[in-house]
């Protein structure tokens, strides 16, 4: 503990990302028949939060008609955007009714038959929805944070208090496998006291820990979308293509080869789909293992292995570019940086001077509250500079950030990663430093490595803020060069 955090330096702020925890499988593609009773407690808390924010829609009663000043020729029009699970709300953010269904992406790009749960059994998941397995593994991490930053290090409050927005930022995208996961952090984070019953998630619970969404326009936790020379990247790539590395082709051939799942497997893969063709099947199989359901026999865990290093290959491996960090997720460092550059200024102040509240980087957000649903905050709800933020997000938000701050590996980030950017002041010559974690392993920055660029008794992972902010400035582009950047997507034929 006092190797890594040594007392001469103070740790001012956190900013965790993090992965919602084990969920069913994105689709049922492998094994159709396969019945998942796992989400008990994961549909009670959907209902409740649904009921907390006026937007329950019991099983019996039909859909709400989507929002028609969204439904935009060409792109949503008669798209699968809209189903009979997704309604809009006034502020545009869209929502799952409490059906014991889920939405299963920005763009509805999977819909369809997706396996809704119609059998009454409040046991059963739906496709992509958070488990009652995820929501523990999200329990841990909270007590992981509350043993370090509370208990060890007392950079938070024993008792979450009055108005935890003073020093608490959370911010999740709308996805409910995500809101739940952060609802289930911030429960391991601050439990009920002994003796008292179990928090849900509900018109309380919204009241006591301030929640954050956006619209997908102002969404930065998915990789941008909407910029065409970035999306472009990962849009129906070829398996013909991607066979030419040798090391896919022979997991290609292996997991077409067997005897269980192959022949199914090879028509997933060979199947242009966003970013993987692989990762449909490594999605399907690591979901089981994560609920304890045995795989096929032929199923060894060394290609499971590589089928999850393929598809996290063909996930980042545009990431490892300066254009596609530019362009997919400048913005979300943008985020980040400014967040840690008010620490900076508020602690480089006087003892006594005042808080100031969270600034541009907060733009677009929404409160997700139980007093009106989704909506603008008050001037008086905005947090102030926090000392801890949470972001509810994906791997396809933790892996790319963790590309661009030096993660090497090509594993799939397992269900509840998390990315850390830990922000210190040292005590004797008052410099600021930075040090990223995923998950146990700290990462290195590149420009950190020479010597002046981080800290001489604590080595090249953590990083002065100058070195820090140099190896991010090129990632962060103007609102103009952004727009130039992005292109025009193609005009339909």
């Amino acid at each position: 503990m006092r190797t890594m955090y040594p007392p001469y330096l103070e740790l001012i702020q956190a900013q965790v990302f993090f992965r919602h925890g084990e969920r069913s499988p994105i689709k049922m593609r492998l094994f159709p028949e396969k019945d998942w009773p796992f989400c008990e407690r994961s549909n009670y808390l959907h209902s409740e939060f649904m009921k907390a924010i006026g937007r329950f829609v019991p099983k019996e009663e039909p859909m709400p008609v989507p929002d028609a000043d969204r439904m935009m020729k060409g792109v949503d029009g008669d798209s699968t955007k809209f189903t009979r699970r997704t309604g809009t709300m006034k502020t545009g953010l869209e929502y799952e009714p409490a059906k014991w269904t889920v939405r299963l992406g920005p763009t509805g790009m999977d819909t369809g038959d997706d396996g809704e749960n119609t059998s009454g059994d409040p046991r059963m998941c739906n496709a992509g929805q958070l488990t009652d397995v995820g929501l523990q593994s999200l329990e841990r991490v909270g007590r992981h944070l509350r043993d370090l930053y509370v208990d060890k290090l007392g950079i938070l409050p024993r008792n979450i208090g009055a108005k935890p927005s003073d020093w608490l930022y959370v911010r999740a995208t709308d996805y409910s496998r995500v809101l739940q996961s952060t609802f289930a952090l911030l429960t391991g984070l601050y439990p009920r006291n002994p003796g008292e019953s179990k928090p849900t998630f509900d018109g309380k619970f919204l009241k006591q820990f301030p929640i954050h969404s956006r619209m997908h326009q102002h969404e930065t936790m998915h990789g941008n979308y909407a910029c065409y020379n970035f999306i472009k990247q990962y849009v129906d790539p070829s398996t013909a293509e991607a066979r030419r590395l040798r090391w896919i082709d022979d997991v290609y051939r292996q997991v077409s080869g067997l005897k269980s799942i192959g022949s199914k497997a090879k028509t997933i893969m060979d199947t242009p789909r966003f970013a993987s063709s692989f990762h449909p099947v490594y999605d399907e199989l690591q979901s089981l293992i994560a609920h304890g359901v045995p795989l096929p026999a032929d199923v060894s865990p060394d290609l499971l292995a590589s089928l999850g290093r393929v598809s996290y290959y063909q996930w980042t491996s545009p990431v490892q570019y300066l254009q596609s960090q530019r362009l997919g997720f400048g913005r979300l460092v943008s985020d980040v940086i400014k967040t840690m550059a008010q620490a900076v200024e508020y602690t480089s102040k006087a003892a006594n001077s005042q808080k100031m509240q969270i600034g541009i980087q907060r733009k677009g957000d929404l409160l997700v509250s139980a007093d009106g649903g989704i909506r603008e905050e008050t001037p008086d709800e905005i947090p102030l500079v926090p000392k801890l933020a949470l972001y509810g997000g994906h791997d396809i938000t933790v892996g790319p950030l963790a590309v661009i701050m030096g993660n090497k590996s090509l594993e799939w980030l397992p269900f509840a990663s998390a990315l850390t950017f830990e922000l210190f002041k040292d005590k004797n010559d008052g410099n600021h430093y930075v040090r990223t974690r995923l998950n146990d392993k700290l990462l290195q920055v590149v420009t950190c490595e020479p010597f002046g660029k981080h800290h001489p008794e604590m080595g090249s992972s953590m990083c002065t803020l100058e070195a820090f902010f140099e190896h991010v400035k090129p990632i962060i582009a103007t609102e103009e060069e952004f727009k130039a950047e992005c292109g025009n997507f193609p005009s339909p034929e």
